[in-house]
């Protein structure tokens, strides 16, 4: 495990980040304060996951649940052909002009 402080930590940081690839942990202080702990993600850990999800990820884990599949949207997106944008700005902004 390693100490760094904040100011040392961002001059190098590509260096901690490859000693964190590696398995070693690093403590961030500032102030002789531990304010952070950077390590390698767990495997079951997904950015912005909510509670409820992460509940169901764990009972599909255990066989307890089965999770819905997603499929593509079968909505058709409407064309738009040849807009001039510029001839409704102008209009938009030819009350302004008066």
């Amino acid at each position: 495990m390693l100490t760094v402080g904040v100011r040392n930590l961002k001059d190098q940081l590509s260096r901690y980040l490859e000693l964190v690839q590696n398995g070693e942990r690093v403590l961030v202080t500032q102030h002789n304060k531990i304010i952070a702990e950077i390590t390698v993600p767990q495997d079951d850990v997904v950015i912005n996951e909510s509670p409820e999800r992460r509940m169901l990820r764990k009972l599909a884990a255990e066989g307890r649940a089965v999770l819905a599949e997603r499929f593509e949207t079968t909505a058709k997106t409407p064309k738009v052909e040849n807009i001039d944008y510029m001839a409704i700005l102008n209009e938009v902004r030819s009350d302004r002009f008066q």
